[in-house]
């Protein structure tokens, strides 16, 4: 069988589409291998996704986006559907997705899979096989060091940051630019992100001993109100294209490269949110260490100076190469003549860092753990959520008094 009950490809459907479109010959001996169970996503949710490669080494990765979330078909099936409401999935997201990509691999040639085929009908996306590259979370967590991971995305960040923006476009221009990205699917993470948070919420479980702290931030009128900005601002600031769930299980890295995936929630947004979502995954790792039993004291602490270093890196690089577009530009535009970089990028600095805050606190739930914790025993979590609870607390309240990177990892480095 081809197709299932809803229309979503079976997996030996998946072997004759592509042969059908001639992505791999007639003859060829396929291998079909799910993924949904490989890759911490939420895309796994909403996606089929599978690995397929032929006897000669050829490879590609084949998305179908579902015809429905994978929880309501699995309702169904079961008969356990309470009513006829829930998250509907919406096609628009897969162009953008598609759009996303291809203009990434354009401001940075390669940060990006490349597309070979869309079928907007059958809502199939087949693309470069990123497979013989890791997961950056999984690699933090066994304490593999990339060095040459910073060079790249913080690069990445100023190029698209600039080549996205008013800086560079003019209002027309970026209005236009504005509509052809229009994703339906851009606000998915608002709930999770600002209204379950354990920061202003009580919705989501903790582990024991969190409670405490926990009021402490969900009883701080200044935190709700900072929430509150941030969201108005994620929801209102269309600053640049952003990816917008930029943490490290949605970045690939291998000895010699970095790849960006899954951009199905991009649109136009703030910078901030994509620097703070990257910069929790890196923060939760270097929390999760102080939990970590397996690993000799020497060993974790050098590995968390490692990761200091790529936070520092990260930023500077960014600075580094955003600095130079401006120099370059300059005479281009009246508003580059007339923009004070260095209160712009310490602006960006600390918007980044109340976002970090806001992503540390949304991974630190029983649902929604990051794996970085999830991988450590129950009991060996609750002195890296506190940790990252007093973190984000900091941040949220006073990242107007941080003006160099250097300022947030000096915080860190100073936790215990």
């Amino acid at each position: 069988m081809t197709y299932d009950s809803y229309g979503n490809l079976t997996v030996a459907g998946v072997a004759d589409y592509l042969k059908e479109k001639a992505i791999f010959p007639a003859d060829a001996f396929l291998t079909v291998v799910d993924l949904h169970a490989v890759k911490e996503s939420i895309e796994g949710f909403v996606n089929l996704i599978y690995h397929v490669y032929d006897q000669t080494g050829k490879s590609v990765v084949m998305k179908q986006m579902l015809s429905m979330p994978r929880f309501r078909i699995e309702d169904e099936k079961n008969n356990t559907v309470e009513d006829s409401e829930g998250w509907t999935l919406d096609l628009g997201r897969m162009r953008s997705e598609i759009a996303t990509l291809i203009f990434w691999n354009s401001v940075y040639p390669g940060i990006s899979p490349e597309i070979y085929l869309f079928d907007e009908p059958n809502r199939i996306i087949v693309m470069e096989d990123l497979m013989d590259l890791s997961l950056l979370r999984f690699e933090l967590c066994r304490m593999v060091k990339h060095g040459h991971f910073t060079e790249k995305i913080g690069a990445f960040f100023a190029r698209n940051l600039f080549y996205s923006s008013n800086l560079h476009l003019t209002n027309y221009k970026k209005s236009e630019v504005e509509r052809f990205f229009v994703n339906p699917e851009y606000t998915a993470l608002v709930p999770f992100l600002f209204h379950e948070n354990i920061g202003v919420s009580w919705e989501r479980e903790m582990i024991p001993g969190t409670a405490e702290k926990r009021a402490e931030l969900v009883d701080n009128p200044q935190i709700k109100a900072e929430f509150k900005r941030l969201e108005n601002k994620f929801l209102n600031d269309r600053e640049c294209l952003i990816h917008t769930d930029l943490h490290s299980s949605n970045i690939m890295i291998s000895a010699t490269d970095v790849r960006i995936i899954d951009g199905e929630f991009a649109g136009f947004g703030p910078l901030a949110q994509d620097f703070g979502r990257l910069t929790a995954s890196l923060t939760l790792n270097y929390l999760s260490w102080f939990g970590d039993d397996l690993r000799t004291t020497p060993e974790k602490a050098d590995f968390q100076a490692y990761l200091l270093n790529t936070i520092t890196d990260l930023y500077t690089t960014f600075q580094t190469e955003f600095r130079q577009l401006v120099e370059t530009h300059r005479e281009e535009s009246y508003s580059l003549k007339t923009l004070d970089v260095e209160v712009y990028l310490i602006d960006q600095l600390q918007n980044a860092l109340a976002y970090t805050g806001v992503n540390v606190m949304s991974r630190l739930a029983n649902r929604g753990i990051c794996y970085d914790l999830l991988r450590l025993p129950e009991a060996a979590r609750l002195v890296p959520t506190l940790l990252g609870m007093d973190i984000s607390k900091e941040l949220l309240l006073n990242h107007r008094n941080y003006t160099t990177i250097t300022d947030y990892t000096r915080l860190l480095k100073n936790l215990v």
